[in-house]
């Protein structure tokens, strides 16, 4: 088996190769084995057969129980510790499908299309491959590489339907129970992408995976426990129970680097395993430590959850995760807002007391208060106390506090309340079999739709261009028909979906009668009554006409239905050859008709965002990548990088008049600052060199010479770009100085550069006045340097940078800036825009002026930033020149941050003049009476702000003294733009 050969390559050169390369965290990165130069040095076969993990040589590592001995009482009493194992799922309350269900059954219900994760064994990097093209790699019988899927979270395709979680993680799950239930109702993408994602969407997972996989050690993100059910094919399980002992071994060993020479389990004293095969199901508790060999080719269902049986290992889970630093994308999302969630939901379950904002409707939906003395079981009043230390020592940038939340410092105070008045509760009447928290009620079919954004009403704009060209159409759409061949047709009612329970509520004849969700067709046909929109004949050549006994023709019908439009139709009767379509794979009979290919309504669809290397995320932000973690993926932590080449910069010995210049400053920064340091070594400092006098050379043929006039020269270099001034610098010295000449250069573009050294001297040299360095890799320490070297920089562009390095503008060194774009930081909230704006903290001989060194800004973007109303005040308090804002994307934006701009004394009401709120939806048309203080307004961008209407910007425009004209739903100034009127 290739997984686990040896490696050819030496012992010494594997040590140096490793010495030499460092592994860094990228988006490639998957949780698991390690990436590593060759094969893992230990015998995995050996450690699959050794007797020293037989399970029968330990006792406590796991528990097998039946089915119906797993309930609530059995978890307040025990709560969740060791690995529980059922040989079948009865009693359980666990729904899969039958053994039958193939990978092509999991293909047609997710989609032939669907961007699958999919991780190399040998070399533990992630690719992307589409849901086809994984079953045609899993069927293959000659596969040259190992794959693995992990991280197929379906919930919200069809699978879900056929999947239903064990009973008792319906009961216990935070999800279910504590996350808001109109939050995760509005839920309507079915992938993982953490910008798309309204609650944790880690409910539901498939693993496909051929034989020969394996995953390392490994802790499930945030601490979730785990249930693993094999619906075919085997697992084989490493366990090691999480002592503080073990834990502590697992962070050395991943800190390590050693993953590929160091087998974990041989480093504790105890670790058990155990074999899984199809039908059993397996439940893994908080903080186990376990691997996963996949021995045959397996189809395995599953899905994380967090409890209140498991709070205190749950949170040392999180802490082991931030002291490794285990990048965000890799973690449980919303996890620092999910226990504000379960403190808000029992104190109002428990005190009666709700700290929500939501409205009455949703308000409804909640669960009651318990009307007398609930007893709390140990690990649920533990647990309390333990959320509340844990988010007391969170930085203030990292408590996450959610919106709905009004206060949370009456919160805590009422989770103390609680916690005093339950501190002598008895643990065995807390045993109840009933939940403290119990799920809210399933809600009918006429409150689902009253109450939830539903997936219609979501993607209302997207498809009205559709809807206009369906309504049309001489024909509406035909209802397919069943296929009553697949599993989902051949199967009974379930009698719990929620049109079961209706159904039985109407007498099975009422209004509300729909199908089962479980017998929802997974490949529905054409009735054989369809009939071509041209030709008007059937499939099959002929009139349409009724069976009317007549058999089923057993031949395939010739009629294809377009996945858009919904237009039915033979090819060759709208010009295209059969031999030449594609039908989808997914549904029998469907293609993209020509019309919408030509149209461009096929690619609606959003395209997935490349791959690149992975940034520190808050939690509150939603550009973010979700999490690909499950019970085979780890919190492992990232490694130690090497130095940053672009600080090499740092390695030159100075030269001994830069160290004499660097001492004095530096005593003198000390002096000023009354600070008591000792004196260091000064950086190394580089400017631009003074230009020698010009040789003058011989005369020419005619007298005179140019080649060396530095005007003449100047005035030819100015029509070259970059790379023909990068060819004259190689003429001769002289020229070389003079195309570096700031004249040459007042614009300097670093977009997508990865800056080194030479970058950060050449930009110095050349001492731009704008300077864009978007999506660049620029550090904190680099940008602060070349802040303090470019005195005349007016214009500076960090698009799509970290915080970690804008964090450097707020330094007395900055340049006083005219013009700052901070569009899509990662990490820019409320409190990082008050230290960027603030006075700066450091100071320097002459300097008198203490305000903002951004005082002086009249343009400022912060587009698809994470700030708040707050922001906006700051930006009121620290930049009175401001006349160009954009807050494009910002939404969670209001109006009453508006209102601070217009609202004197706010020197914005007269200065500002061009101001972008689109896509800010929190925005109301109270918004226009703010603004209609602004009276030097003549550029205002409301698009994609839903509860403006376009009759009130058409009044705010007409009330305008700047004759301002509605375009696109943006007002301009007649002057610069089209003056014609248009509707949205």
């Amino acid at each position: 088996m290739s997984a686990m050969a040896d490696d050819s390559t030496s012992l010494p050169k594997r040590r140096q190769l490793r010495e030499r390369t460092r592994k860094l965290y990228t988006d490639d990165w998957t949780l698991g084995d390690e990436e590593i130069e060759g094969r893992r040095t230990f015998q995995l076969d050996e450690k699959i057969e050794c007797e020293r993990y037989n399970l029968n040589n330990f006792s406590g590592l796991f528990r097998e129980m039946n089915g119906s001995e797993l309930n609530l009482a059995y978890l307040q009493k025990h709560g969740l510790s060791i690995p529980l194992l059922f040989r079948d799922k009865t009693g359980l309350g666990l729904r899969v499908p039958s053994s039958n269900f193939s990978v092509n059954d999991v293909r047609t219900c997710v989609g032939s299309k669907r961007i699958l994760d999919v991780m190399d064994v040998n070399t533990q990097k992630n690719e992307d491959m589409t849901m086809k093209e994984w079953q045609k790699y899993y069927e293959d019988p000659n596969k040259e590489r190992l794959l693995n899927v992990i991280s197929l979270e379906f919930s919200h395709t069809k699978l879900e339907n056929y999947v239903q979680s064990p009973e008792l993680v319906r009961q216990v799950d935070w999800v279910d129970v504590v996350w808001p239930r109109h939050l995760k109702d509005a839920q309507v993408e079915s992938t993982n992408l953490l910008e798309d994602m309204m609650y944790p969407k880690v409910q539901k997972y498939c693993l496909m995976s051929v034989k020969g996989c394996y995953t390392d050690f490994h802790v499930d993100f945030g601490g979730t426990s785990v249930w693993y059910h094999i619906l075919r094919g085997g697992k084989i399980f490493w366990l090691i129970p999480p002592t503080e002992k073990n834990l502590s071994l697992y962070q050395e060993w991943v800190l390590s680097g050693k993953q590929s020479d160091v087998f974990f389990g041989d480093m504790v004293d105890r670790c058990g395993r155990i074999s899984l095969t199809a039908g059993m199901t397996l439940f893994i508790p908080t903080g186990w430590i376990h691997a996963v060999f996949t021995p045959q080719d397996s189809l395995v269902f599953g899905g994380n959850f967090l409890h209140s049986f498991g709070i205190e290992k749950q949170l040392k889970v999180a802490q082991v995760e931030e002291h490794t630093k285990v990048p965000q994308k890799f973690r449980y999302p919303f996890f620092t807002e999910m226990l504000w969630y379960v403190l808000e939901r029992y104190v109002h379950v428990l005190l009666g007391r709700s700290h929500l904002d939501i409205s009455e409707l949703q308000r409804q939906h909640l669960v009651p208060q318990h009307h007398q003395h609930v007893h709390l079981t140990p690990f649920e009043l533990h647990g309390l106390k333990a959320i509340v230390m844990y988010l007391h020592a969170l930085p203030s940038t990292k408590k996450n506090v959610p919106e709905l939340i009004r206060d949370p410092v009456a919160l805590i105070h009422d989770v103390r309340c609680l916690v005093e008045q339950h501190r002598h509760d008895n643990p065995e009447a807390a045993v109840t079999g009933n939940p403290v928290l119990p799920p809210p009620p399933p809600l009918s079919i006429a409150d689902r739709e009253r109450l939830r954004i539903t997936k219609k009403n979501f993607t209302k704009i997207q498809r009205h261009h559709s809807q206009e060209k369906s309504s049309e159409r001489a024909f509406p759409r035909r209802r397919r028909t069943r296929c009553k061949k697949c599993e989902a047709c051949t199967r009974t009612d379930c009698g719990e979906c929620v049109y079961c329970q209706d159904m039985v509520k109407f007498g099975g004849s009422g209004r509300a009668k729909q199908t089962c969700l479980m017998r929802q067709c997974l490949r529905p046909m054409l009735p054989v009554t369809a009939a071509c929109k041209v030709c008007q004949l059937d499939g099959w050549g002929q009139a349409p006409a009724p069976l009317m006994g007549k058999p089923i023709p057993t031949a395939s019908s010739s009629l294809v239905e377009c996945s858009i439009c919904y237009d039915i139709a033979h090819p060759e009767c709208v010009g295209v050859d059969v031999q030449n379509i594609t039908v989808s794979d997914d549904l029998p009979n469907s293609w993209e008709c020509p019309e919408c290919c030509e149209s461009g309504r096929n690619l609606d669809c959003r395209p997935r965002q490349p791959k690149a290397r992975a940034r520190k995320l808050s939690v509150s932000s939603a550009a973010s990548s979700a999490p690909t973690t499950d019970s085979e993926r780890a919190t492992t932590p990232s490694k130690r990088s090497r130095p940053d080449p672009s600080d090499a910069w740092n390695d030159r010995e100075p030269a001994e008049g830069e160290q004499r210049t660097a001492l004095r400053t530096q005593l003198a920064v000390q002096l000023t600052g009354s600070s008591s340091k000792s004196l260091k070594r000064p950086h190394v400092v580089v400017r631009p060199l003074p230009l020698p006098p010009v040789p003058r050379p011989g005369p020419d043929f005619n007298g005179q010479s140019l080649a060396y006039d530095k005007t003449a020269l100047l005035a030819i270099f100015r029509f070259l770009n970059a790379k023909d001034l990068a060819n004259c610098a190689l003429v001769c010295r002289t020229w070389a100085r003079y195309s570096i000449d700031p004249s040459l250069w007042r614009k300097l573009d670093m977009s997508h550069s990865h800056l080194t050294a030479l970058h950060l001297t050449g930009i110095i040299r050349r001492q731009p006045e704008n300077l864009s360095l978007d999506w660049t890799n620029v550090t904190k320490r680099q940008l602060a340097w070349l802040l303090s070297r470019l005195p005349q920089l007016r214009t500076l562009s960090l698009q799509g940078c970290t915080w970690a390095g804008v964090c450097a503008l707020r330094t007395c060194t900055c340049p006083p800036l005219v013009t700052l774009d901070l569009s899509h930081v990662s990490g820019l909230n409320d409190s990082s825009l008050r230290e960027v704006l603030s006075p700066p903290t450091d100071s320097r001989p002459g300097l008198i002026d203490k305000t903002s060194r951004l005082k002086h800004l009249k343009n400022l973007s912060l587009a698809g930033c994470d700030i708040t109303d707050i922001a906006l005040r700051y930006i009121v308090q620290h930049l009175p020149c401001i006349e160009t804002l954009d807050l494009s994307s910002c939404g969670r934006v209001t109006d009453a941050g508006v209102a601070q701009l217009a609202t004197p004394p706010a020197q914005a009401v007269a200065n500002l003049s061009s101001l972008n709120l689109a896509n800010c939806r929190l925005l109301t048309e109270t918004t226009l009476d703010h603004l209609a203080r602004c009276k030097m307004l003549k550029r205002l961008d409301l698009r994609h702000t839903t509860q403006v209407s376009t009759q009130s910007v058409i009044k705010f425009a007409a009330r305008s003294i700047h004759n301002l004209h509605v375009t696109d739903v943006k007002l301009v100034e007649e002057k610069k733009f089209s003056v014609e009127v248009t509707a949205t």
